[in-house]
């Protein structure tokens, strides 16, 4: 879905509801109440599409060479570094 999300309040989706389930189809609908979005309504194929991109363990032997060595080149931001000592500290 490449289209801006229209964000509606949900009086507005209770009284024109196929027409918000319609555009939901075509992209994102977010659905206010009090002037907060609550929630998105979206495809079903695009909810299941999202679900599996849930996240999945796997193994590091399964990581490619050049994988591994970009992973073990990496060094934490400082302010990493400022969390860190917050977390250990009492």
């Amino acid at each position: 879905m490449t289209k801006a999300m229209e964000i509606v309040p949900s009086s507005e989706l209770q009284k024109q509801f196929g027409r918000y389930s319609d555009e939901a189809m075509i992209r994102p609908v977010g659905v206010s109440r009090n002037g907060r979005v609550r929630f998105v309504m979206v495809p079903v194929d695009e909810y299941e599409r999202l679900r599996r991109r849930e996240r999945v363990a796997g193994c590091a032997e399964d990581l490619d060479d050049e994988t591994l060595a970009a992973i073990r080149s990496v060094e934490p931001a400082s302010e990493c570094e400022d969390a860190e000592a917050r977390l250990k500290s009492p």
